[in-house]
Order: structure tokens, then sequence, then C-alpha cells
């Protein structure tokens, strides 16, 4: 097991989760010769291996033991490696792939404004007579409408939690809130000390809305997943961004790749993990995009407000508002476009005229109408998201599903920490 951990660099603990369960898969979409290396490897270090079919043909699939190894035919096809069979053997499955089975698949949202307008009005009206407990089940009442509107590949995504679960997150919020208030009301000095408290709580508390968050959201019948640990939240939560405080903002672009990493690279679908390939570099060019377009509309408004006053308030509104779009533009395409789940690729085309033109009229409509088009513009701001968003597929996804569902029982439910409290994130 630990010369294993060292073949993979793996830590301790999750050489205990491959070793600890029935059947892991390991690799896939490998060709022949490195899937036989592979099984070289695995056999090398005393693992019994043997070689299974995912997509058999009419024959019966072939099953090979470490002896046989060397002697399988060089059939063309793709493989991948799984453990199996318990402690000290792993399975190498093939699982056929061709070139052509890549697929463009867009994301779709079929709600309206007016169906989200009637939930969501009489969610703030219960939400009023109850002082706030119906909050929990708006909150779930609204979540299960938006997933079950947005559909990949013909499914909508749904959304498991329980409303007593988010009540009870919220209660303790409340109560934190409520200490706080009348501490820093009454003793000023505790007031600090639980202000610092707060701060210091912080990334356990991401972690554990994250993992929420991720355990009750679903496709397909499997359940996402977060498996990130409290020590690196500490890291890429508090002391990158106090690095970045220290160094008048120069490592603040590098704490947000942190976060990024940290947050996508710990989530999973099912079993497999998602991977985040983006550069720091590429949150630096974020940073000075929105630096630029700042001091360019700090200096418009300047030069503007000499011979019309009254107009340096609406440049430095609109300086605002696209600082916001062209942040969101970007940093939504980056996150996007280098996501991976296994051989599937998410992929992202925000446009800044179009996301621009979509939050400015939305604003002003909310506006207007005193927050009462708050309805419809949720609904075409998730309409845009989906409409902008698409995976690259690569094979049937329904067979990639099912396989992330046996997986997922193979090992006796979610790997990794399943927290009982909504704490708001």
């Amino acid at each position: 097991m630990q010369r294993f951990g060292e073949l993979f660099g793996l830590t301790a603990e999750d050489v205990d989760k491959v070793f600890g369960h029935p059947r892991v898969v390991l690799k896939r979409n490998l060709d022949r010769a490195r899937a036989d290396a592979y099984l070289g490897q695995l056999t090398g270090i005393g693992m019994a291996v043997s070689l299974d079919a995912l997509h058999p043909p009419a024959a019966r699939p072939l099953a090979l033991e470490p002896q046989a190894a060397a002697e399988a035919p060089a059939a063309p096809q793709p493989e991948a490696i799984s453990q199996g069979g318990g402690a000290g053997a792993a399975t190498a499955i093939p699982a056929a792939r061709a070139a052509d089975e890549r697929r463009e698949l867009g994301f779709e949202f079929t709600g309206n404004g007016f169906e989200f307008f009637r939930i969501w009005i009489v969610n703030l009206l219960l939400g009023i007579v109850t002082l706030g407990i119906y909050s929990a089940w708006a909150k779930v009442r609204t979540q299960r409408y938006f997933y079950g509107n947005a559909r990949l590949d013909g499914t909508s995504f749904e959304y498991l939690a329980d409303p007593l679960k988010i009540l009870k997150g919220r209660l303790i919020a409340f109560a934190m809130l409520v200490i706080y208030m009348l501490a820093d009301q009454f003793v000023p000095l505790l007031g600090v000390v639980l202000m610092l408290f707060f701060f210091a709580i912080f990334p356990w508390i991401m972690v554990r809305g994250l993992a929420f968050r991720n355990h009750n959201s679903a496709w397909r019948g499997v359940r996402f997943g977060f498996d990130g640990r409290i020590g690196e939240a500490y890291k890429v939560f508090l002391l990158w961004p106090l690095l970045g405080l220290l160094t008048a903002g120069i490592l603040f672009p590098y704490a947000m790749y942190r976060q990024q990493q940290f947050v996508i690279g710990n989530s999973r679908y099912g079993v497999e993990p998602f991977r985040f390939g983006g550069e720091a570099s590429n949150f630096y060019l974020i940073a000075l995009a929105v630096i630029g377009v700042g001091f360019g509309g700090g200096l418009l408004m300047g030069l503007v407000s000499v011979v019309l006053p009254l107009v340096g308030p609406f440049i430095m509104i609109a300086t605002y508002l696209l600082i916001f779009a062209l942040s969101t533009v970007m940093m939504t395409n980056l996150r996007f476009n280098n996501t991976t789940l296994g051989s599937h690729a998410l992929q992202a085309d925000y446009r800044l005229g179009t996301y621009a033109l979509l939050m400015l009229t939305n604003t002003l409509a909310i506006g207007l109408t005193l927050g009462l088009f708050y309805p419809w513009a949720k609904v075409r701001t998730a309409r845009y998201a989906a409409q902008h968003i698409g995976l690259a597929a690569d094979g049937d996804l329904g067979e990639f599903a099912a396989a992330q569902r046996d997986e997922v029982s193979a090992v006796g439910g979610e790997i990794g920490d399943v927290f009982d409290v909504d704490l708001g994130i």
C-alpha cells in the first residue's frame, strides 16, 4: 500500500480509501500500450491485477491474471485501470471511446419569470409572517425550481437538501449575529474579539457550506461531493488573502487562484474529481483589466466633472457596472474553460457586451419596479448562463453517470464528510 501511494503520489488517507473498498476506478481512456504499462507497474509492486471489459464485444470479455498479462492480445482499444477485488488487487477495464463520440452539449434553462414570481412572492410573504423561519423552506423551493429547470443532455439537476437542516444552520448563524451585536453595543472589546473569532472560523464555514451544497446537488441520480480539508481551507481563505493585504494587493490575484484550485479541485461528481488547469497569470490579467477600467473611468469622471458636474456620478456608476461585468465575464470564462471532469471538459463563452446589457437592464428594471422585477432578473441571468456554458462530452454521459453510480455503490456511499447543516454559503 505504501509503494502504491508513492507510485501515484497519494496520501495515506487516499490509499486507505482505494484499498478499503472492493472496486475503485483509477484510470480511464487508456490505449492498450498504456494500460499494459500500468498493469506492469501495479503487478511490480505486488498488486493482483486483472483486465476486464467495460464495453465487451460479442465474445466473452478477456480476463487476465497477473501471470497472463504479458500474453494479452494487442487489441487496439482504449483502456481504463481500476482497483478491485479487495486490498492488494487492481483491475484494468477497456472503455472504448471513438474520437467522433465527442459532443458539444449546451445547458438548457426552461424556467420563466412569471412561474418563479409566484414562488418568490409566496416565499417572501411566508418569510415575513413566520419572522424568517420559513426562509429555509423558501431556499429549498427556490433551489429546486432552478435546479429542476436546468438541464444537460436532456436530464434535469436535483436539489436534495432538507429544509430542517438549513433552518438549523440559519438559527446558529442568527444566534452568532445577535451575540456579536449585543457585545459590540455593550462590551466593545468583546465585540472585537468575536469579530476576530468569526474571521478565524470563516474557512471552516466555507468547507462545511461547500460540502453541504455539493452533497445535496445531483444529476442522473448521482450526487456531487466536496472533499476539501480544513487545513488547506485556512491557507487559501485566510493565509493567502492576509499575505495579499500585507503586500499591498500584489498577492490577491494569486490568492484567488489558490481559492479556485481548492474549490474546483476538491469537488467531484460521484467519485470522479473535477480538475482545474488555470494558471495564476490568468488571474493577474483579470486584475490588470479591472484596474485599467477603474483608472480610466476615474480619469474620465474627473475630466468631465470639471465641465459637467452632474454627469460625474453617472460615469462613476457606469464604471462600477463595467468593472463588475468585466470581472464576472473574465472569471466565469476562466473557471469553466479550465475545468475538466475526467475526459469531459466544461466551456463558457460569456461576452462583455451581452452580459453588461443583461446586467444593466436587470438593474434598471428592478429599480423602476421597486424590486418586483427580481424574479424575472434571476431567470434571465440563469437563462444567459445556460446559453453560454456547455460541456464537451467524451462519449455517452448516460454511461458515465451509470459508471459513477456503480462506483459510489461499490465504495459504500460517499467518500468524504457529509455535513448536516447549511451555514449560508
